[in-house]
């Protein structure tokens, strides 16, 4: 078990098993900036795309008493079935929170949302296998690492209220320029609000050929200093 303080006198503690997608630097990037600009105030139904453990959605539960549902979904099974037991660890299981397994959106319901998060993976695939983060879990993105944001893309305003907000990453190890230019050429305005520098981890060095190799084919994109791979994650809000 893993405690995580999120702000004085607020922790939150996570079981994570061996299927499970473990959190990130990037889902505490996410949070980050989720914190810095969600409404405090009015009442918000949220919902939380591939939520892996819970720690995102847990975390909004415990720092915001105006969030009046949230849904975590996820499409593993292993992932769910971990959220539901931090839910509980966490003394949240009388909030309103509803746990579906879906790819995206594919089983979710026509239902709108105040804050829709999307965590998804968004890496290349090929990164992902010789990553440490994808161990024994499922990374259905692409070579280039878009897929999945496309599709979410694609569907996200049906599920969006008026005046709803969407945040979601974007990593350099995938081809950034393609949801760009999606955005763009889809007049879906955009803000980059957060934005983190970060070496990869050394496991992964010894597949730097490799990663070049996905760099020169521009399925990723990354900066080289000091000897390092660094990487860099951008979360986007929509407006």
């Amino acid at each position: 078990m893993i405690k995580i303080e999120l702000e004085k006198n607020k922790v939150i503690k996570l079981n994570t098993s061996s299927k499970v997608f473990v959190p990130t630097q990037t889902t505490h990037y996410l949070l980050e900036a989720i914190k810095e600009n969600i409404d405090k105030k009015k009442k918000l139904e949220v919902i939380d795309m591939g939520c892996g453990n819970g720690v995102l959605g847990i975390s909004l539960l415990k720092m915001f008493k105006n969030i009046t549902r949230l849904v975590f979904t996820d499409i593993s099974k292993e992932s769910l079935e971990d959220c539901k037991k931090n839910i509980q660890i966490n003394n949240l299981k009388k909030k309103n929170s509803d746990l579906i397994i879906s790819n995206v959106f594919q089983k979710i319901s026509i239902q709108k949302f105040d804050v829709i998060i999307n965590d998804i993976s968004g890496i290349s695939e090929p990164v992902a296998q010789i990553s440490p983060w994808f161990d024994r879990v499922s990374c259905k993105s692409g070579r280039n690492g878009t897929n999945l944001t496309i599709n979410f893309l694609k569907n996200y305003k049906k599920y969006l209220k008026k005046k709803g907000k969407v945040f979601f990453p974007l990593i350099s190890l995938s081809n950034e320029k393609i949801i760009f230019s999606y955005l763009k050429k889809n007049n879906i305005k955009y803000k980059i609000i957060l934005e983190k520098k970060w070496p990869i981890p050394k496991s992964m060095m010894k597949h730097s050929n490799f990663l070049k190799k996905l760099k020169s084919k521009k399925y990723i994109n990354f900066d080289e200093q000091f000897g390092l791979i660094i990487a860099n994650t951008k979360i986007v809000y929509l407006v």
